[in-house]
């Protein structure tokens, strides 16, 4: 199908789809009940995306962009102490320009979990997760990241999240919580860009990938939470203490040259990756509260408070960290929540990054079925002498048409300033309308 009329049908279909009344025409959910114990819905959505700097650099390209992702949700024994999940889906890419054509990868996304819970002392969860993205904003704004490298390209990579939590309850009012959690990402199908060069020995064809400057973060965290609930059940005070072992690799590309001026010698290394930093080594010790610290419940607070070490390769640092959530019931329809974090990680570009972050939200329910929210985040990303300050400004309004089907239209802003280095500043708007249908 020519692109012309499949953003068409695309357009026809998330506008039309809304006159189709859902609750009639298609029988009860789910779409597969196998016995009393399994259910199988049907998951879809497809969106409409308009972006004017599609790779998030200075030099703005834009694109329209149509993703249809179908998929299925399988729910085993939800309400049996035993009960498992598992989610697929797969998303299809058509970018408006055939200039664009080898970025329309699929993208898969797959969430399997199970969980053990008889009412009794002892609660289990595991769960294991794997999905791909191919996106540069969530690298560009980190200290280090080359984004002259970058360039004209998507950078894709395929994101893994494995774990396993255990709560015991040891009293009426205190439970313990023991949690192991890996993450860790690979770069996928890197994009070469090629150049010719110049020097004293003669021309050479210059080849860069665009993850030289990036690293794969293989990290592994042990959480641990003793929590006690207050006699009035409204707040939940707690103790936390985390340790995190982040193991950095180089991805698996480098620079390279080819001379082709004199008559060819072979194929030179010219800059080899050996990955720098090999290991991130980070403590935490604080204190949580959770809940709501007025007898109106209007009011809604999330915090963890502490304490931080953390080690690269030698290279020592310590300090504050905390992520503090204030969230408030202004009326029946109106919220709003401010939320502020200081912490410090591990950094695609190598070793550690500090980030300091803060974020407001605005949410009102128009009726029972439509709501708008407004959603501002304005961070500063530190690695050394390099800072990153950006600044992203989110609108949306969302219609739950039915229980089946869910329109939503988001608008976005997003200004990434680098400190010292203007040439690397860039500037991103996107539109999005997104329909998602279950069945």
């Amino acid at each position: 199908m020519p692109k012309t009329k499949f953003f068409l049908a695309a357009a026809s279909l998330l506008g039309t789809t809304a006159l189709i009344n859902a609750a009639t025409f298609f029988p009860t959910s789910p779409l597969i009940q196998i016995g009393d114990d399994t259910d199988i819905f049907f998951t879809g959505t497809l969106s409409l995306d308009f972006k004017d700097n599609l790779f998030s650099v200075a030099d703005k390209k834009s694109a329209a962009l149509v993703t249809f992702t179908p998929g299925f949700d399988l729910q085993y024994a939800k309400d049996s102490p035993l009960s498992a999940n598992l989610k697929v889906s797969r998303a299809f890419l058509r970018y408006n320009k055939s200039e664009y054509k080898d970025l329309e990868q699929g993208q898969d996304n797959i969430l399997g979990s199970v969980n053990y819970d008889t009412g009794g002392p002892l609660v289990i969860g595991l769960s294991s997760a794997y999905n791909e993205s191919a996106r540069n904003d969530n690298l560009a704004n980190i200290p280090g990241v080359d984004n002259v490298i970058l360039g004209a390209t998507l950078v894709r990579q395929s994101f893994y999240t494995h774990s396993v939590n255990v709560g015991y309850k040891l009293t009426e009012k205190i439970n313990l919580n023991l949690g192991f959690i890996n993450t860790y990402n690979h770069y996928l199908n890197p994009v070469k860009t090629k150049s010719s060069i110049s020097d004293v020995t003669g021309t050479y064809e210059h080849i860069t990938y665009n993850t030289n400057t990036l690293n794969e973060i293989n990290t592994k965290s042990i959480p641990i939470n003793i929590t006690y609930k207050t006699p009035s059940e409204k707040l939940v005070y707690g103790l936390n203490i985390k340790h995190d072992v982040s193991d950095y690799s180089a991805a698996p590309y480098f620079h390279t040259k080819q001379k082709i001026s004199p008559p060819p010698v072979g194929s030179v290394v010219d800059v080899a990756r050996t990955g720098g930093q090999s290991k991130f080594t980070q403590n935490f010790f604080g204190f949580t509260v959770n809940g709501e610290p007025t007898s109106s419940g209007k009011l809604h607070i999330t915090t963890r408070l502490g304490y931080f070490s953390s080690d690269v390769d030698g290279v020592k640092q310590n300090g504050a960290s905390y992520d503090l959530k204030v969230s408030h019931n202004l009326t029946e329809r109106f919220t709003h929540e401010l939320n502020l974090i200081h912490d410090t990680s591990p950094s695609a570009a190598g070793g550690s990054m500090e980030m300091n972050t803060i974020s407001y939200t605005v949410a009102y329910a128009l009726t029972e079925k439509i709501s708008t929210s407004f959603h501002a985040i304005k961070s500063k990303a530190t690695s050394g002498s390099t800072q990153v300050d950006s600044l992203d400004l989110n609108a949306g309004i969302s219609w739950e048409y039915n229980k089946y089907l869910k329109f939503d239209a988001t608008l976005d802003v997003l200004d990434s300033k680098v400190k010292d280095t203007p040439s690397s500043n860039f500037k991103a708007n996107s539109f999005n309308i997104t329909s998602t249908f279950r069945y």
